[in-house]
């Protein structure tokens, strides 16, 4: 068997995501799909959810130390892998350790209610085990909007989760997702999702814009008439505005589809003004007429 059937072998699927802050780390399948599965713009919510035995795990580990066995990182591939019971996950770091002893740091996907329902001695065992850090999907602070889109969750509940990884010391990286609220609640998004961040301690915040997923309930709305989709150049200033009301300290922020073919990107709050800048100069250049 060659090197890249070994590879194929201990996954799932042909393309393996994960987030671009942890690309270059070691990639191993804990899960497939999302526990949740109901947000109403996602189009992995199609994916069923599955979680693998440590038996599974165990396998594709061998493989996974013997192709990579200089990671220091393992990043646990699945939607939300956090919510696997904390004695599965820490069976796995220790696996994980086993046959790649150079593994010292973790980290996954996760929703707020995975860490609602941990525990804080749960959350200080998986950061003593390594958990460093989470990719969580914040899409909005705006409780309007995460209703409308069935996120499962509300600002409160992402405000205390959050709150309870910094006490554990577990960091996290959010996704925001511009435009969600449509034209009819572009402001409310920027302003509340500003607002609702500036409260916590994000390592990185990447935007992107919103994409209407074949075969989803919110495309489904589109076409009802339901959802009025934002153009690129609306969604830039939905940004803009978003990133002038943001306050966060060491925090890297980039959009990688502003007007859809750009990357804005720097560390706040040094480059907030540059950032602010560059989205202007964007935004008069391409000005509709």
């Amino acid at each position: 068997m060659t090197r890249e059937e070994r590879y194929a072998s201990i996954y799932s699927h042909d393309i393996v995501y994960c987030p671009p802050q942890e690309h270059g780390c070691a990639m191993l399948e804990v899960a497939l799909g999302c526990s949740w599965g109901k947000c109403l713009f996602c189009d992995f919510a199609k994916d069923p959810f599955h979680v693998h035995s440590i038996e599974k795990i165990e396998e594709n580990l061998k493989v996974l130390g013997e192709l990579q066995p200089e990671k220091e990182r393992v990043f646990f591939l699945g939607e939300n892998a956090l919510c696997l019971s904390t004695e599965k996950l820490l069976r796995i770091m220790a696996l994980t350790k086993q046959y790649m002893p150079k593994v010292s740091s973790f980290a996954m996907y996760a929703r707020f209610d995975d860490v609602q329902r941990k525990s804080d001695q749960e959350l200080w065992q998986l950061r003593q085990a390594g958990l460093s850090d989470l990719h969580m999907g914040f899409e909005s602070g705006s409780d309007s909007i995460l209703t409308v889109m069935n996120k499962g969750f509300g600002s409160f509940e992402m405000l205390e989760g959050a709150k309870r990884l910094d006490r554990a010391g577990i960091g996290y990286f959010f996704t925001v997702i511009l435009g969600l609220g449509g034209r009819q609640y572009r402001n409310l998004h920027a302003l509340e999702t500003a607002r609702l961040l500036s409260r916590m301690h994000p390592k990185g915040i990447w935007c992107l814009n919103l994409k209407i997923w074949p075969d989803t309930p919110l495309e489904q709305m589109v076409k009802r008439g339901e959802f009025e989709m934002m153009s690129h150049w609306e969604m830039l200033q939905e940004e803009w505005i978003m990133l002038q009301h943001l306050n966060v300290e060491n925090c890297f922020y980039m959009d990688t589809t502003a007007l859809n073919q750009y990357t804005i990107q720097g560390f706040l709050p040094q480059a907030k003004q540059a950032m602010l800048a560059g989205m202007e100069e964007l935004l008069r250049r391409s000005m509709p007429q």
